[in-house]
């Protein structure tokens, strides 16, 4: 009896054996076909991030037709996926990976090509908060030379390493002559020019005075000495689009001495599309933002401290390389530049007493936040999971 008994017991362990190592099987293929799953996931997630961001860089710097060739020349020629697709919707793209891989001993249970995916979208967006920025309202002129009642509003560009047109973007006469309005007032049309009938009376309203086009973009109103230090040194806060930033006045010849003493450098230059002649919430509701399903943004008031009652809506930020700067004090050392255009283009101005502030436009030009806004060459790449 007893060595019968034994003999069941030797029976039972190897039954019981031969189902755990059924078990650990199982287990280990689990853990090797699991781990391997894994690194493959994160291969197709990498694909599909650099597809995306291939993608979104066309997309950015004005080439959507390249935007799916090169994400799926990044996504699988590049970074290893067997495929691709790929959805380009506006300035963002999603791009979805497949990386099949054998299993190894899960097989052994029927599961022998697993199929990994993975998606990400990337998107190109207007900068937000932006350094370096100069205090000049700048209301989309054409270029140095052209005919100003072309009233054109598309910015010609060039690159970091190569001019573009010169456009004139500050002087010294009176904001009126600044900028180019609707005609006839109130219209819409030309496209991209300002709404300067703020009554809705078919009459332009007109400003004239000291304002010219440099911003009060702190508040303090403190004139001259403030914009000088901001030309020299940066403004210290953050700036972003929607912004309403009231004029300073800005004709004295210590402000365009202390931009020529920047010539060369890279700036963040406002762009705005409409002004007020008051705080605008209260004067001009019309033009005044605020939290809507239709328009997701709030405008920003920054209240000035100073004495001019005009404010300007800032709606994007372009980078431009400054070229030259025509005032008292500061050498002329500008061939052939956009001033001398537009001396010839506009003879009846009195242009020795004229003052002026030139450079070009740089298109595909980096900058950082997240935001929604126009077109103006200057973009950030956003990966979006």
């Amino acid at each position: 009896m007893e060595i019968e008994s034994n003999r069941n017991e030797h029976g039972q362990n190897l039954i019981i054996f031969a189902v755990f190592m059924v078990v650990l099987v199982a287990l280990a293929g689990l853990v090797v076909d699991g781990g391997f799953s894994l690194t493959k996931r994160r291969e197709a997630q990498n694909a599909a991030d650099a597809g995306a961001l291939a993608g979104a860089e066309a997309l950015c710097s004005g080439n959507p037709d390249n935007a799916e060739p090169q994400a799926l020349e990044f996504a699988i020629d590049r970074n290893g996926a067997s495929a691709a697709d790929v959805l380009v919707e506006g300035k963002a793209i999603t791009v979805t990976t497949t990386i099949p891989h054998e299993t190894f001993l899960a097989g052994i249970f029927g599961s022998e090509v697993v199929t990994i995916t993975a998606s990400a979208s990337a998107g190109c967006y207007v900068p937000c908060e932006l350094e370096g920025v100069l205090p000049v309202a700048w209301a989309c002129q054409p270029p140095a030379g052209e005919d100003p009642d072309l009233n054109e509003c598309g910015i010609e560009y060039g690159t970091v390493n190569e001019a573009g047109p010169l456009y004139v973007f500050m002087d010294s006469q009176n904001l009126s002559n600044d900028f180019y309005c609707q005609d006839p007032p109130n219209s819409g049309l030309p496209l991209n020019t300002l709404d300067c009938d703020l009554d809705d009376n078919g009459i332009n309203e007109l400003m004239a005075g000291g304002n010219r086009s440099w911003l009060d973009l702190s508040g303090g109103g403190g004139g001259a000495a403030e914009l000088k230090d901001w030309i020299w040194n940066g403004f210290g806060g953050s700036l972003s689009t929607h912004m309403w930033f009231g004029g300073q006045a800005g004709v004295e010849n210590s402000v365009f001495q202390a931009v020529g003493d920047i010539i060369g450098t890279i700036v963040w230059l406002p762009v705005f599309d409409s002004f007020c002649l008051g705080v605008p919430d209260t004067v001009c509701p019309e033009s005044y933002h605020t939290s809507l399903p239709e328009a997701p943004w709030q405008d920003t008031i920054v209240l000035s401290g100073g004495t001019s009652q005009t404010y300007f809506h800032v709606i994007a930020y372009s980078a431009l390389r400054i070229t030259c700067v025509v005032a008292p004090g500061v050498p002329h050392t500008c061939p052939d530049d956009g001033r001398d255009a537009a001396v010839l283009a506009n003879p009846e101005l009195n242009w020795n007493s004229i003052k002026t502030i030139e450079g070009y436009f740089i298109e595909n030009y980096g900058g950082s936040g997240k935001c929604e806004g126009p077109d103006t060459g200057i973009y950030t790449i956003y990966l979006n999971h």
